[in-house]
């Protein structure tokens, strides 16, 4: 499967990266995910919810796992299993550090991604 990103009417989507290990939701292993570029709307959603727990942008890895939470689009296995959400924190917690950062690397690549389009047209 690709790891390169497609673009969508609601911006960058990524081609299905692999999970660092196969992960299980309701008893069933996924090893693909795909996501979604990130939204204003998702910073702010994400900052309220922690906001309610006190935290926030000051405790960044439960920030951007609201984040990713909310920029998940898909997870899907060689069988052709697929599950769209809703993807929750306690699954992320579950799901252990290394797919944490393979979710958060590409979270990362669709942020850069974004904002180096809209220098491209800032320049125009």
């Amino acid at each position: 499967m690709s790891n390169e990103l497609t673009k969508s009417k609601s911006g960058q989507v990524s081609n299905t990266p692999a999970f660092a290990k196969p992960i299980t939701i309701t008893g069933v292993n996924y090893t693909h995910f795909k996501m979604r570029e990130s939204t204003v709307d998702d910073m702010f959603d994400a900052e309220m919810e922690l906001a309610r727990t006190g935290g926030g942008v000051h405790t960044p890895l439960i920030f951007n796992g609201e984040m990713m939470t909310r920029q998940l689009l898909q997870v899907s296995n060689s069988q052709g299993g697929t599950f769209d959400g809703p993807f929750t924190m306690n699954m992320l917690k579950s799901w252990g550090p290394r797919n944490y950062r393979a979710l958060r690397n590409k979270q990362a690549e669709l942020d850069l991604l974004g904002e180096v389009e809209l220098s491209d047209q800032e320049e125009s």
